[in-house]
Formats: structure tokens, sequence, C-alpha cells
């Protein structure tokens, strides 16, 4: 299940909502435009759940059978949720894994696909992104542009093998070690 807490990105085209009516459709229009096959809750207009669970951004509870909260995945991340399922699921169910938390702020995700909500709220969004987080608003229209190349590493349903990892580390150690070596050069 999934909360819809609020609206995001507000702008000229997406206002942020006055009443429960506006964001209960924007719900239904989020589900329809992105398939979404589970059922999606609507907090309502204060953000009563949403600020029970911490009122972050992208955070995921990963709920054991008793009804405690086993994993809490700060910044949503697929992969990292999905290894903390298949912990929970080995414990049949029960108790917290992973050590119960993952504080690592996972950006890349949100740099290949974070630009569908920023564009909905042009160019308010943008701006307010950009003045909260100076470039965070350009590097996610970057990472769309580049989510053909990005979007197999970053959109990951379950975490990367550890030999491609290990590729992956040597590639870019070598990449700024050129670069470094360049700019040394230079000087």
């Amino acid at each position: 299940m999934e909360v819809f807490i609020r609206q995001a990105h507000p702008g000229p085209g997406v206002r942020a909502y006055h009443t429960f009516g506006e964001k209960l459709e924007d719900a239904r229009r989020y589900v329809r435009e992105e398939n979404i096959p589970w059922i999606v809750a609507v907090d309502d207009l204060e953000g009563t759940v949403h600020r029970m669970y911490g009122g972050l951004a992208d955070p995921t509870y990963l709920i054991d059978v008793d009804g405690r909260v086993a994993f809490y995945d700060m910044w949503t991340h697929a992969p990292t949720l999905h290894e903390a399922i298949e912990a929970l699921l080995e414990r049949g169910g029960r108790g917290v894994v992973r050590g119960g938390i993952d504080h690592v702020p996972h950006m890349l995700p949100a740099l290949t696909a974070g630009w569908k909500g920023l564009r909905r709220g042009l160019p308010q969004s943008f701006v307010d992104l950009e003045i909260a987080s100076p470039g965070a608003a350009t590097l996610t229209w970057l990472g769309y542009q580049a989510r053909p190349i990005l979007a197999p590493f970053t959109q990951r349903a379950r975490p990367l093998p550890p030999a491609i990892k290990l590729a992956l580390g040597a590639g870019a150690a070598l990449l700024a070690i050129g670069a470094a070596r360049a700019w040394r050069h230079r000087r």
C-alpha cells in the first residue's frame, strides 16, 4: 500500500491542494497515469499520517506480520528494499531486518526519474528546488536526459551483482584518475 501525501512540486500547472477533493483527484490521476497496481490511500489535507511517519519526502516502511516496522528506508531505494523484503521473508515475516533502517540518501534514482514530477510544476518547481538545493533541479533534468543510459543501473528493482558493482567502481576510479591527470597536465 502507498500513502499519497502532498503535492511535492506545486507550480502553475499543479497547484498545492486547498481541498481534500483536489488531493483525491490528483491521487486518482497519479494511479491512472502511472498504472499503479497497488492500493493508494490518500492522507488527509493536513498530512497527519505523513507527519506521524517522519514527514520525509520519499520513505518506505516495511511492516512485519505482527504490524511492527521491520525496516525503514529513509529514501526509497528499490534494490535496498528488495534485500530487506528477502531478509524479512527468511525470518518468517517477523522482526527487524538489515539493522532496521537505511540512512543512505539514494540520489541516482531520483536524478533519472524525478523530472516527471518537477515538469508538472514548472517553472515554480524548478526554481524552488534550485533555491533549496542549488543544482538539484538542473541535475534532475540532465539525469532524465541520460535515462536511456543510466536507468538500467539507477531504476533497478534488484541489487546489482557484486561483480558488476566492482566493475563499475573500477571504471569510475579510472575515469577519475584520467580526469585528474588531464587537469594536472593543463596547469
